[in-house]
């Protein structure tokens, strides 16, 4: 265990840097800059050798099985090639670097630095496709050897919606909305549990930023934290649902799912039926998002009004109406 000085939940950041690189053959900390409070922290860091991203569980948001499920993955992928992201090895061999904060215990992983820059156009999108469905094919290579949730109606409906409902108390009309938005659904993933689907380890959060684009047409994947087994049409869903999400009917079209799906099945085939879930999924993964935003408000506040309501909600009815879901 690695004791770190914080205040509240907030690492002492120089202090942070030098207990981890002492673990790690990575020359000497230079430079350091805190990059996001998301799911997790994040950390880029400069050294003598190079620059690193530092990721810090939030405390009791993945179980230690959980997150080397994703870093025994991502050492997989690298070790086929992919263009991923990849955790490092402590100079002891170990990936995993336990942290002790004032709310309880944290993992800490260190992973090679994404180059590029984050852009979603028809070239990228084009790419970005192809490369997912190499993805996919590697991954389906991979045997797991620690337990992980997994991508199903459970954790992408159920739990959400147990998050969600009791923020939409005020608003009744809304609720029984919801449930039956939820419970047709429902009864669609059920269908879609049959073994003739598509179902293989997923990235989860293939929304199109968690890759980085460099000018010579190469690309990074970075931010595993959602993967798991799971629908490969839930996995392509979550691109469109990120280029439509908040559009209003008659403006769901977009050329750059048109291109990302394109260059994906160019590389790689999916049964009509997989295909036809796709826009179920982007409603499903609607909820989730609303069920994530609720669910982590303890750590992330509890800004989620009438306004923000408003809009998820108003996207949500007409993506179902829309696809007669």
């Amino acid at each position: 265990m690695l004791n770190i000085t914080a205040v509240h939940t907030v690492f002492q950041k120089e202090e942070l840097f030098q207990g981890i690189a002492a673990r790690y053959d990575i020359g000497t900390p230079l430079r350091s800059r805190f990059i996001l409070n998301g799911l997790n922290d994040t950390y880029e860091v400069e050294t003598t050798v190079g620059t690193f991203i530092l990721r810090i569980y939030k405390h009791a948001w993945r179980s230690e099985a959980e997150v080397r499920f994703e870093l025994e993955l991502l050492s997989f992928l690298a070790s086929w090639d992919m263009p991923v992201a990849r955790p490092l090895l402590r100079i002891d061999g170990e990936l995993i670097t336990k942290l002790n904060a004032p709310e309880g215990f944290r993992y800490a992983a260190l992973f090679t630095f994404a180059e590029g820059i984050g852009k979603v156009d028809l070239e990228s999108s084009s790419s970005y496709g192809r490369a997912v469905a190499h993805l996919h094919y590697a991954m389906d290579q991979y045997v797991p050897a620690y337990e992980r949730f997994a991508l199903d109606a459970s954790h992408l409906l159920d739990e959400p919606l147990q998050q969600l409902l009791p923020f939409l108390r005020h608003r009744p009309s809304d609720v029984k909305l919801v449930q039956d938005i939820a419970l047709r659904l429902r009864s669609t993933l059920e269908t879609a549990s049959l073994a003739s689907y598509d179902w293989g380890i997923c990235h989860g959060d293939l929304h199109g930023w968690n890759v980085f684009h460099r000018d010579d047409g190469s690309l990074t994947h970075f931010d595993f934290d959602c993967c798991g087994m799971g629908w490969r049409s839930y996995d392509l869903s979550v691109f469109l649902w990120d280029r439509v999400h908040g559009r209003q009917v008659g403006s769901f079209e977009d050329a750059c799912w048109d291109a990302f799906l394109k260059a994906y099945l160019e590389e790689r085939t999916m049964n009509e039926q997989d295909l036809a879930m796709i826009p179920a999924f982007v409603a499903v993964r609607q909820i989730w998002l609303m069920g994530l935003h609720t669910g982590r408000s303890p750590v992330w506040g509890a800004w989620q009004d009438d306004g923000y309501f408003d809009g998820k909600l108003k996207f949500l009815y007409a993506w179902v109406e829309k696809h007669q879901l």
